[in-house]
């Protein structure tokens, strides 16, 4: 697979790294600043990209204008998905975007949701959801706690919203708190907690590197080749471990 790595962080990195091992071909390598045409992006059967929030919604409309497919990893971008879709969906091209690539997480993400399901018939427990991550990271909360957080919302029906962590006056219960924590290198770490009046449970997924994400963004890309429209993760994942059982 011929591939192109549009954002040259320390994720577009390690994806390229990753890829080179894998076998696959790494024809261009775009950073913030480099054009992106067809040209550029040296006839690549698909785009990676992993960038940052302001820069992703341009990115991607480049990317399917120049007639590449592509997944996407960047987070914090998605309230410009409708002209981000129009540009795909104009062009014929495929766009996987997911806020993140790591199949642990995509396990993970499932067992949240069958563990919400579970929890709605609890009333006494309440659930918090806390994210860490390095210092370098822009967006807060993650795109992956955001997307926990709206599961458990649509899944728990005492729970109506959520709210960044801690609230400024009395809580309130019919709120979810994500809690966020910045610091050092932390690849990433998520927590659903469960407390109950005499009793705690704990969801937990850490990731020891990035190579979880980059194996994933890869795999994901392989995925979306050929497939127009926008997908999602959950597009991804019911293809490949079928559909999620949980509501």
């Amino acid at each position: 697979m011929k591939i192109a790595i549009v954002g040259y962080g320390r994720m577009g990195r390690a994806t390229e790294h990753l890829a080179r091992e894998m076998g696959h071909d790494v024809v261009a390598r775009l950073d913030l600043d480099d054009p992106i045409t067809a040209t550029s992006l040296g006839e690549a059967d698909v785009a990676i990209e992993f960038s940052v929030p302001e820069a992703a919604p341009r990115n991607l409309i480049q990317i399917a204008q120049a007639g590449i497919d592509a997944a996407s990893g960047t987070t914090g971008w998605y309230d410009q998905l409708t002209r981000v879709r129009a540009a795909v969906e104009g062009a014929g091209t495929g766009l996987l975007a997911a806020p993140n690539f790591s199949l642990g997480v995509a396990v993970f993400a499932r067992l949240v949701r069958t563990a919400a399901r579970l929890v709605d018939a609890l009333p006494d427990y309440d659930v918090l959801v806390h994210e860490a991550h390095h210092r370098h990271k822009i967006d807060h909360p993650s795109g992956t706690a955001r997307a926990l957080a709206d599961d458990l919302v649509a899944s728990v029906d005492r729970k109506h919203r959520w709210a960044v962590a801690p609230p400024d006056g009395p809580p309130d219960p019919g709120t979810i708190y994500v809690s966020v924590a910045r610091g050092g290198e932390i690849p990433g770490s998520h927590v659903i907690a469960l407390e109950g009046p005499n009793d705690r449970i704990e969801l937990r997924h850490d990731a020891r590197d990035r190579g979880g994400f980059a194996r994933g963004a890869i795999e994901g890309a392989s995925w979306v080749r050929g497939r127009p429209g926008v997908h999602t993760l959950d597009d991804w994942l019911d293809d490949r471990f079928g559909p999620d059982p949980s509501p």
